[in-house]
């Protein structure tokens, strides 16, 4: 795939192509030696961390490096017809892809990929910003990571369900995104649409159906809706959230909820982290002391290639434990034991904890790290404490999305990432892609889904004087 990359100076283009989110983990830091991020710029290959900034140019990544296997889902009911059909969930760093037959409604295969226009910027604010000048460039890259996606599929694609928060939504379908620039936010569509890829733009899948849930408001889409879709089957009393780089979360009680958005930024899909990845295969997942020393496991029980969100949740919260971090999540310099002490150095002038070293591999916690993690959990507590004022604490929650498959409820209590009146977590994958394909299946879930819309009344933060309070109280260790 090619993008058009600026790299400043100071900086290489490995960085830069890391913190989008382009390259996987950090290898070996960016050193030269393990030859793992190698790049086309023109007709010559490079390697991305010895191409140093100022430089701007098309670069070309590839794809194999973009693609990896997506969750299992499961079967699902459907309205008996012809052809193959794909639920989206398309996020807003990371985006999965569902297939399955439409003739029996059996589960075929899943992917994962990158949101190219992650090039643009890690969160939807940055992408409304630049959507300015650069619009029609942002939504090419959005159309092209769905044809990428449905490529690799490998069949031809009679219907898709695509999910997403409100200002993805509005990329696809081709509508600005200026009202997403200040409060109070104005969306320009807030009905359900069905379109065709021809009148989408997407010249390789100009005959595939699109069914495009409604959004709600501000930055809750229908990504949040297809979570509340699934839950409220099993259960009228929950809260739950969809950790990713928008987070949406809501409490459901007896027919009604109350739900808010926060910019969390990528740090819950791994991505913008010295060692951060998507949860895909290599990624560390689970970090623990087995009394000796630090151990991990990784998806796919590969060799490590970096850290997902949840294995930061475990290593910051047991560095806390052992008292390396202040309340603040400052590394402490003194007074933290020897097997700690061996573990921290300093990386690209900041202190770091290393959790795993080989010749090829250098996987380490930065203090840039830490901060990043603190403003995230800030926002989310800050976003369920001020909800659950509104509606109470919910009898069960659930987390969905990739961070909600691998939770360590004793890291999400430890680090406060919820109020201490919410009952434990519970880790429920991706709720948006499931919720998206039962849509698929059975039209009439999307008449339920329109029914969830109105029974639910948006919470806005932006100028709530208990979030502000909250916020800065999730910040803390």
């Amino acid at each position: 795939m090619k993008l058009k990359v600026s790299v400043p100076e100071g900086k290489t283009l490995y960085q830069v192509l890391r913190e989008k989110g382009f390259m996987r983990s950090a290898y070996c830091g960016g050193r030269g030696i393990c030859g793992k991020c190698i790049v086309k710029v023109g007709e010559k290959e490079e390697l991305a961390c010895l191409l140093f900034g100022p430089f701007e140019g098309e670069v070309e990544i590839p794809e194999e490096n973009l693609i990896s296997k997506g969750e299992a889902l499961p079967d699902i009911p459907v309205e008996s017809r012809e052809g193959f059909g794909v639920a989206v969930d398309l996020g807003t760093t990371g985006v999965e892809a569902a297939l399955f037959d439409l003739s029996n409604g059996k589960f075929i295969k899943s992917l994962k990929t990158l949101n190219f226009q992650s090039a643009f910027g890690a969160d939807v604010v940055t992408r409304v910003e630049l959507a300015r000048e650069n619009y029609d460039k942002e939504r090419e890259l959005l159309l092209k990571t769905l044809s990428f996606l449905f490529k690799e599929l490998g069949v031809p694609v009679k219907e898709a369900v695509v999910v997403s928060n409100s200002v993805i939504h509005h990329f696809l379908l081709g509508l600005p995104v200026s009202g997403f620039e200040r409060f109070p936010f104005k969306l320009e569509l807030e009905e359900e649409v069905c379109t065709t890829g021809r009148e989408l733009g997407l010249e390789e899948f100009e005959d595939t159906v699109f069914y495009v849930p409604p959004p709600l408001k501000s930055f809750i889409g229908s990504d949040f809706f297809s979570n509340l879709l699934v839950l409220t089957k099993e259960s009228s009393n929950f809260g739950v959230a969809d950790l990713g780089t928008n987070a949406e979360m809501g409490i459901w009680k007896e027919g009604e909820g109350v739900a808010a958005s926060v910019p969390a930024g990528p740090a819950f899909e791994g991505v913008g982290l010295f060692s951060g990845m998507r949860a895909v295969e290599g990624a560390i997942y689970k970090v623990f002391f087995d009394g000796r020393d630090f151990r991990f496991l990784t998806i796919g029980n590969r060799e490590p290639l970096g850290i997902c969100a949840s294995g930061y949740f475990d290593l910051i919260y047991l560095l806390k434990s052992f008292r390396v971090l202040t309340e603040e999540g400052t590394i402490r310099a003194e007074n933290i034991p020897p097997l700690i002490t061996q573990r921290i150095r300093e990386i690209n002038g900041e202190r770091a904890f290393i959790l795993y070293e080989s010749e090829d591999v250098l996987i380490a916690l930065t203090q840039s790290d830490i901060r990043k993690f603190l403003l995230a959990k800030g926002a989310v507590y800050g976003a369920f404490k001020t909800l659950s004022e509104e509606a109470g604490a919910p009898e069960k929650l659930f987390f969905s999305g990739a961070f909600g498959s691998h939770i360590d409820r004793r890291s999400v209590k430890g680090l406060k990432l919820i109020p201490e009146n919410f009952p434990e977590p519970v880790a429920a994958g991706n709720l948006a892609l499931k919720g998206a394909s039962l849509l698929l299946g059975r039209r009439e879930e999307r008449e339920k889904i329109k029914e969830i819309k109105r029974a639910v009344q948006p919470v806005e933060l932006a100028t709530n004087k208990t979030f502000e309070k909250a916020y800065i109280e999730g910040m803390e260790l």
